[in-house]
């Protein structure tokens, strides 16, 4: 098998080893938060100026002289439950409920705000734009965040589509369903075990009716649909458990994800799942991405067992 290439290295550090270079798409997303996030803070700012206000005015008679803590209060409180869930997000331990009263305070805001424009449509508009661009600027940076920490975790489980919700909402229900009962993180993997279900049903309706099959299957039958997903799920977690005539864990593939995954515990960051099929792909391997996911998380859980 081609020999891996070793990671790039800088000089030597004070201690003596060698310090691993940052890799350059890691380097570019710094220099691109680190622009972007003066903007954000300038955003948040103006919006709050722009209500402070109002909401000072609106809270005047009944805190007196003491108003002006009511708009500062509800600003500094929004950024602060946004920016604990932008934190939550890059953990990949997410908590929606910080976003949803964060959104409730800033709408709070918007409302005081239009009711102080007096029915002006222009007015009502001016102050809900402010508001709304802040929370789509917020969003579009969550929404970077889960995909990044999506492409290293294995844990993630991933959205059914928008399109697909509008189009089929019973089908898509049921994908999602099965998805988050039997942790199926792959979208891909979830439309590949559904259709599996479907034709496991298909054939017990035509052995045993369209609706009788549901008492008149034989109970093993039935239990086999639910471990239809179960086993599919699991399987991953035990490679040396679950070889199999169809190649589902070839040695080779697993021998260079363990040295992928080495070169990234050396550069002190996870492998990714992009960079894995990539690397396979220069190897001339066509690999689905829920397979890269599971193999990565069976690397990771055998490097766990090995430190433990």
């Amino acid at each position: 098998m081609t020999p891996l290439r070793q990671p790039e290295v800088t000089t030597l550090t004070g201690s003596g080893t060698k310090a691993p270079r940052v890799p350059r798409e890691l380097r570019v997303v710094r220099w691109a938060a680190a622009g972007i996030a003066p903007l954000i803070a300038a955003l948040a700012v103006l919006g709050g100026l722009g209500s402070f206000t109002t909401i000072r005015q609106m809270a005047e008679p009944h805190f007196g002289g003491l108003a002006w803590i009511v708009p500062v209060g509800m600003d500094v409180g929004i950024l602060i439950l946004l920016a604990w869930d932008l934190l939550m997000e890059y953990l990949d331990l997410p908590w929606p409920v910080l976003r949803w009263v964060a959104w409730l305070y800033i709408a709070g805001t918007v409302l005081v705000n239009v009711s102080a424009a007096h029915g002006s449509f222009v007015g009502s508009v001016m102050n809900a734009a402010m508001p709304v661009l802040f929370i789509t600027v917020v969003e579009g940076v969550r929404h970077l965040i889960r995909r990044w920490v999506g492409l290293t975790s294995a844990s993630r489980v991933e959205r059914v589509p928008t399109a697909r919700w509008a189009l089929a909402p019973i089908s898509s229900l049921l994908l999602w369903r099965r998805m988050i009962l039997w942790h199926i993180t792959e979208y891909r993997q979830g439309l590949e075990l559904q259709h599996r279900h479907l034709a496991a049903v298909s054939q017990l309706q035509q052995d045993y009716g369209r609706w009788s099959w549901r008492w008149r299957a034989p109970l093993a039958d039935r239990l086999a649909l639910n471990r239809l997903s179960g086993a599919e799920a699991v399987s991953w977690d035990r490679p040396e458990e679950s070889a199999s005539d169809d190649g589902r864990f070839d040695d080779q593939l697993m021998d260079i994800t363990r040295q992928l995954h080495k070169e990234a515990e050396r550069e002190g960051v996870q492998l990714r799942r992009d960079q894995l099929g990539r690397r396979l792909r220069e190897r001339g391997f066509t690999i689905a991405n829920y397979r890269l996911t599971q193999m990565i998380a069976a690397v990771r859980a055998e490097s766990a067992r090995r430190r433990s």
